[in-house]
């Protein structure tokens, strides 16, 4: 019978640049015979993000739920707008990957669901969002998870609470909230060639998410000393180590998870892409301050389940 398990973290988001327009996107049209280029993936890309964001300003102004209440002030709305936007090139430019690297994965990286990003890591800087801090370190990043977590269901660095994967010291891990993460070293895998069907990706396939928090906090304190199956082990993070390929199994969980702001209390996962996917990433380069380049897949991309919590 299949081991059913989920572990829990803490993570981050920024829902998009919010713009006006009610109207869906139309769905792209396929690439008969042929991949899509590397703008056309750009733009297929933003206007996921922009349909994000559209949903997110309904929610604000529009007719969602939030618009539709006097307790969700000015205020509050603009804090929601710099908690979960969609960060800029400008601010993210100390990230940008390289050009040899983006040339190097060309290929893969005109398919759907995959990227290439750089994580530096955490200074401290993102401890609390309110505080602006003017350390070298991290005034390089001021934005929404200062550089450190990145969302692969969003293809952005996002706020911890809301991200996939977290870099600390020399390891990523994941810190998400209402979040259910597993991570499997594959070895000097190319990431081109990895699959569901690829030994160590069995397990991550079979995964039974939890029910309830309670489930989740037990599953958390099997993994927390690793699972050996199969030759693998699966834990809750991996050390980041260039050359190596890996795969994690993240289960952002439907459900509440309450914060305030500006006086009003609100759900955090409204403004977030709730899903449970399983990735394959691969370290291609460490720099000497330690920011790692990371290129990667979505594998898998599901509905995630809903997290039970006691009332």
């Amino acid at each position: 019978m299949v081991e059913r398990i989920a572990l829990f973290a803490i993570l981050l988001v920024s829902c998009g640049q919010f713009v006006s327009g009610q109207e869906p996107e139309p769905t792209p049209t396929p690439y008969l015979g042929r991949r899509e280029t590397e703008i056309e993936k750009t733009r297929r890309l933003d206007r996921a993000h922009e349909r994000l964001a559209r949903q997110t300003y309904s929610n604000l102004y529009g007719q969602g739920a939030y618009a539709n209440s006097p307790r969700f002030n000015r205020e509050w709305r603009a804090a929601m707008v710099a908690l979960y936007r969609k960060l800029d090139a400008q601010e993210t430019a100390n990230l940008e990957p390289s050009v040899l690297h983006r040339q190097k994965y060309s290929d893969l990286l005109n398919e759907k669901n995959t990227g290439l990003f750089k994580l530096i890591p955490e200074f401290g800087c993102g401890e609390d969002e309110r505080v602006v801090d003017a350390s070298p370190d991290c005034s390089k990043y001021q934005f929404p998870g200062t550089g450190s977590s990145y969302s692969f269901r969003l293809g952005s660095h996002r706020l911890r609470r809301l991200a996939d994967v977290t870099y600390i010291e020399t390891s990523l891990i994941a810190r998400g909230v209402f979040s259910g993460a597993i991570f499997v070293e594959l070895g000097d895998v190319p990431i081109e060639e990895v699959h569901l069907n690829t030994p160590g990706l069995r397990y991550l396939a079979e995964y039974l998410p939890v029910d309830t928090a309670t489930e989740a906090m037990e599953a958390a304190k099997r993994f927390a000393n690793g699972v050996s199956r199969d030759g693998f082990i699966y834990g809750r993070g991996v050390f980041v180590t260039e050359g190596n390929t890996f795969a994690m199994r993240s289960i952002a969980y439907r459900g509440k998870y309450l914060r305030s702001e500006a006086g009003v209390i609100y759900n955090e996962l409204d403004f977030d892409k709730r899903r449970d996917v399983i990735v394959a990433f691969r370290i291609v380069g460490v720099e000497d301050d330690g920011a790692a380049t990371i290129v990667w897949r979505i594998l898998r991309d599901t509905k995630s389940p809903k997290l039970k919590t006691p009332k």
